[in-house]
């Protein structure tokens, strides 16, 4: 009930699949110290036949040596120095990260959408691996501000991937879509399980403002899945908050629209 007075006054309305578990292997350890950590890849989707510079987030990445990707025909490689990143008072470094380094990856063309597991090696060892997404060739679409209500809502064609962010405090994304009575919809956030700190909650209205479904969390992630059938013909309109109203430039997403 809370939330959905949120999406009232926040959106001025009077009335009103999945992929694979991520991999998780052991880090290997030495003497030397601490194994390095990697909580987020900026971005964090790939294409394949190219050359992707992504920016890592993590803990113990000052002397990272080496990428390590485990699929055939991939490479990686270091292409500049860690430096330290600010975090916030009252914010646990593990949930963020406090240091970032920049690496190139490259992918063969063969390559199958899913996702890509990698890892960092350090003095201190192996980290566990983090995957990257691999894109498929559904239409990707990047969100575009100003998107925080009905009226600027962001206008999308299903099916597509809009890759987004949730980017301060109390942020709302709204993407406006038309669809037909009968159709069924699948919506999936690809944020969290990939390192995002984002928590999202998504909630699909018709055109009178009235709630068609809701999703928070699911089953092993707090990631959300919606699945609808739409009542009717007409416009429809899907939001995207943090359930806990938190936001800032690493509360990235990827928001998964197709059908059933």
């Amino acid at each position: 009930m809370f939330r959905f007075v949120i999406f009232l006054a926040v959106l001025g309305i009077v009335v009103f699949s999945a992929l694979p578990e991520e991999i998780v292997s052991q880090p290997k350890k030495d003497s030397k110290g601490t194994p390095p950590q990697i909580i987020l890849a900026m971005p964090m989707a790939i294409e394949t036949g190219k050359t992707t510079k992504i920016t890592l987030r993590g803990l113990s990445i000052d002397d990272v040596t080496e990428i390590r990707l485990h699929e055939p025909k991939s490479s990686g490689k270091i292409i500049g120095k860690s430096k330290k990143i600010p975090v916030p008072a009252n914010t646990n470094p593990a949930q963020i990260g406090d240091s970032e380094i920049e690496i190139e990856v490259t992918l063969p063309q063969e390559v199958p959408g899913g996702v890509v597991p990698f890892s960092i090696i350090g003095p201190g060892g192996e980290s566990k691996s983090h995957q990257l997404i691999v894109k498929d060739g559904t239409p990707i679409v990047a969100e575009k501000e100003p998107n925080d209500g009905f009226k600027q809502a962001q206008p999308i064609l299903i099916p597509c991937i809009v890759e987004g962010s949730i980017r301060q405090p109390q942020d709302v994304d709204v993407f406006r879509f038309e669809g037909k009575k009968g159709e069924q919809l699948v919506f999936e956030l690809q944020a969290n399980r990939f390192g995002s700190p984002a928590d999202g909650v998504l909630t699909l209205f018709d055109d009178a403002g009235r709630v068609i479904g809701s999703a928070d969390d699911s089953p092993g992630s707090i990631d959300p899945i919606l699945n609808v059938t739409l009542p009717r013909d007409g416009i429809y309109y899907l939001s995207l908050i943090d359930a806990h109203d938190q936001g800032g430039s690493i509360f990235l997403y990827r928001l998964v629209m197709r059908a059933k």
